[in-house]
């Protein structure tokens, strides 16, 4: 059993007491047409006295006398509705009234056959059907009945007829009631949900209401605080324009005129987005009244044209200018129509072959005015969204174009605002065209008034992209500092990319790219030192570059830095999770951005250095390119084991034993040591796996672990320059009373290969009969003598002079074998 809370219970007590309250009601109600029934059924059943009982007419007519005077008293009362008196009295007083007179009618007629006993039934009925509540009332009237029944007429009954008809007649009437209390019962829970539904309803709609209070409060306060912090931008804002362009028109160096129109173009951006946000706050406190005046909107369209069109390719074709046309309407509202509809077009165009059609169209009563481009066009699915408010058609971190969703909304403002429509229409892919429709208003074509253009006018126009300007971004550029680190900064906006190549080309070579994609082309081919990025790019965002980097071998430990717009704890904690080495949210201090940039390449350089000590250190004990292997983390599974077929080489000296017994040890090692030093360097040009020294016996092998296609092609060849280098150190040691000589053995085959030892000493090494065929050919191998197998020999084809020493029975080998001798290789 699961116990109520107190807040439980009191809602439930309440719902309880409502619903109680509405019962009574409804019973008032009911009672006043079940009285009004029977007052109009007990006369006309009289009928059926007249017809079917005329000799017991008197008797009957006295009974339904007393049942109307009974029902009439009964209803004045219900209507007068008695607050002492429950209603449910009035209707057991209503089925008890009506059956007591049928009962009396029965024993008037003949007791239990008598068939006025269906009036028990229909009395039972229509007080169930008319006032279904309260089933206790009703089981109260219907036992009242059935007693008074039996008991007035069983005082009579005395022959076996009239008891068959009493036990017939009361299966039909016992039958009728407990149905009837049923259904009673029944609809009153059916009822009580459905109140208690109407109330849940009732209630969820006044806390809507009441949410929607606080929303259109909340949205008014929004408003409000926009309105009140603009403002208070704007001021600060005003002058730092005003000091930009007066900077403007002072002497100023290049490089300080360059900075200057960077910080002008931005502030004038800024401003201008200030002031959308002013006009969306007016709209919404419906402060906003048009300034309508009588201008020639060709003029305005004609004027806005020219300013937008200020590049020596024309981009802007006019049609329906030419002639003035007469519009009332407030010409600065106008002017940012234009102004958002033009940006966009060029905005969602290419720089180079986009182009725009503005069209105006005069009528009768109102003007049309399009605008067109072969930009990128709008998605289907996206037209009836472009017009909402900082609704953006690409919304992810890889959006391709800048913007705060604000313009189209204040174009479809303001083109309400005079009455008018706005409609668009787009292929994606094939450009997209909005129509705008005005009525003209009351206008006189003699009182048009001129529009000037206003200084804050060219403030708000696109001026010419870096992007065009500068062709050379993919080009380190050169730093002051000589050998300096390779820093590549990935920003889609130009100003910001100019910016922080300023900041660092004075200890860095920089390289620039304008998106992700682009930054990772230019990452595999120049191998940055850092990367520095922006998170929200084109085509690739900053996440998906960084990704890409940490999965690309070559630049998977290149530091990265996430220079953004996004600031807080969360946008930090995310980008450090993804695996960015730094974070450093816009706007900076350059003297941090350059600290963090310094510290986290020469981190880098440090950990070069320590790896490439590392790797040196393995290279003494390992073969060169295994341990090149280790360091890149690409061992583990090679290492365990794996079978693939090599060239294995083994070379020892001729006469070493008995050298090694006529001298002594230190002279023996100085030999060893030249030896070995001539060899190894043979060994690491041509790209074979030294697997040991073994006093003056050496194994090299070839195709493993790097993959080399003409292994026996290799193996020879740097056999034939062992021997030549060998027969040089020869002679040097016939002057010192040295002589010795050089036999090498080479055979191809399938090997099994990995690590093999114990935890504290490990070697790498391939084990398979080419090893020991590659020794047992070593040992028959004479001064200056390269035996190779006949395998070998059939892989060289004619790339080699060879000629054939027989079968040799080899020791460990059960049956001789064909073996070659090289000669030369051939031109």
């Amino acid at each position: 059993m699961r116990f109520l809370t107190t807040r439980e219970s009191n809602l439930q007590l309440h719902e309880s007491e409502t619903y109680t309250n509405w019962c009574t009601r409804f019973a008032w109600d009911r009672l006043t047409v079940l009285y009004l029934l029977g007052l109009v059924a007990n006369p006309a059943f009289i009928v059926a006295d007249v017809l079917l009982h005329r000799e017991h007419l008197d008797a009957i007519l006295d009974i339904r006398t007393v049942l109307e005077l009974g029902l009439f008293g009964c209803f004045l009362l219900v209507r007068y509705k008695p607050a002492a008196i429950s209603p449910n009295v009035f209707l057991v007083l209503w089925v008890l009234i009506g059956n007591l007179c049928i009962v009396q009618m029965t024993v008037v007629l003949g007791g239990f056959t008598a068939q006025y006993y269906n009036g028990l039934n229909l009395v039972f009925l229509a007080a169930a059907v008319i006032v279904p509540v309260s089933w206790p009332s009703h089981l109260i009237a219907q036992a009242g009945t059935l007693v008074s029944y039996y008991g007035m007429n069983l005082l009579r009954t005395s022959v076996t007829a009239d008891i068959d008809a009493a036990i017939e007649n009361s299966f039909f009437l016992v039958w009728t009631c407990v149905a009837l209390l049923f259904s009673v019962s029944l609809y009153e829970r059916l009822q009580r949900a459905e109140f208690q539904a109407r109330l849940f309803e009732r209630s969820a709609r006044v806390e809507l209401e009441a949410s929607n209070q606080k929303l259109l409060e909340l949205d008014r306060l929004k408003s409000e605080f926009f309105a009140n912090i603009s403002h208070e931008i704007r001021t600060p804002l005003t002058l730092a324009v005003g000091a930009f362009q007066t900077l403007l028109k002072s002497a100023l160096n290049a490089e300080a005129k360059g900075v200057v129109q960077t910080g002008l173009r931005n502030a004038s951006r800024l401003l201008f987005l200030i002031n959308e946000l002013l006009d969306l706050a007016k709209f919404d406190s419906g402060r906003t009244t048009p300034n309508k005046r009588c201008i020639d909107i060709a003029a305005l369209v004609s004027s806005v044209v020219m300013n937008f069109d200020s590049s020596p390719t024309r981009r802007i074709h006019v049609k329906g200018l030419t002639q003035p046309v007469a519009l009332e309407a407030d010409p600065l509202q106008m002017k940012k129509v234009l102004y958002n509809l033009l940006s966009n077009a060029f905005k969602f165009s290419d720089p180079h072959e986009g182009q725009v059609w503005v069209r105006l169209a005069s009528k009768e009563h109102s003007i049309e005015l399009e605008v067109e481009d072969n930009g990128i066009g709008i998605p289907r699915d996206q037209l009836e969204r472009i017009f909402d408010r900082f609704t953006q058609v690409e919304s992810s971190a890889t959006r391709r174009y800048e913007g705060s969703g604000i313009g189209l909304a204040l174009v479809k403002e303001i083109v309400t605002l005079h009455g008018g429509t706005i409609a668009v229409e787009s292929d994606p892919n094939r450009g997209s065209v909005f129509t705008i429709t005005l009525p003209r208003g009351h206008v006189i074509a003699d009182h048009l008034i001129a529009v000037q253009d206003e200084e804050e006018d060219r403030a708000f126009l696109p001026r010419p992209s870096k992007d065009e300007q500068q062709d050379n971004e993919s080009l380190p550029s050169p730093a002051v500092k000589q050998n300096a680190p390779l820093v590549l900064v990935v920003d889609d906006n130009a100003d910001m990319r100019s910016y922080v190549q300023k900041i660092l080309h004075s200890q860095y070579h920089i390289v620039v790219a304008r998106d992700g994609a682009e930054a990772l082309e230019l990452a595999q081919r120049w191998r940055p030192a850092l990367i520095l990025t922006d998170v929200m790019m084109p085509k690739m965002s900053g996440h998906d570059l960084l990704q890409a980097v940490r999965v690309d071998k070559a630049l998977r430990s290149t530091p990265v830095i996430f220079l953004t717009a996004r600031a807080g704890t969360e946008a930090r904690i995310e980008s450090l999770e993804a695996g960015a080495d730094d974070y450093l949210s816009k706007p900076f201090d350059e003297p941090e951005l350059l600290a963090r940039v310094g510290n986290l390449i020469r981190a880098r350089a440090q950990e070069q250095e320590l790896v490439q000590l590392q790797k040196e250190k393995l290279a003494r004990f390992l073969p060169h390119n295994l341990a090149d292997m280790i360091m890149s983390g690409d061992h583990e599974d090679f290492l365990k084991g794996h079978r693939r077929e090599i060239t294995v080489l083994f070379i020892d000296l001729r006469g070493f034993t008995p050298f090694t017994e006529t001298v002594a040890p230190e002279v023996v090692m100085a030999v060893l040591r030249e030896y070995q030093t001539v060899m190894g360097c043979l060994i690491s040009e041509y790209g074979g796996t030294l697997e040991r020294f073994a006093g003056d016996g050496i194994m090299v092998y070839f195709n493993d672990p790097q993959p080399c296609p003409n292994h026996a092609e290799q193996a020879v060849r740097m056999a034939i320059a062992m021997r030549h280098e060998v027969i040089s150190l020869g002679e040097q040691w016939k002057k010192r009373g040295i002589p010795l000589g050089v036999g090498i053995g080479i055979a191809t085959g399938y090997a099994t290969i990995g690590m093999i030892g114990f935890e504290g000493r490990t070697d790498y090494t391939a084990i398979g009969p080419v090893t020991n065929l590659a020794s047992r050919l070593c040992n028959e191998a004479q001064h200056g003598q390269i035996l190779i197998s006949e395998q070998v020999a059939s892989l060289l084809g004619q790339l080699v002079s060879t000629e054939s020493v027989g079968e040799l029975p080899l020791k460990g080998i059960q049956r001789p074998l064909s073996v070659y001798q090289v000669l030369g290789i051939n031109a």
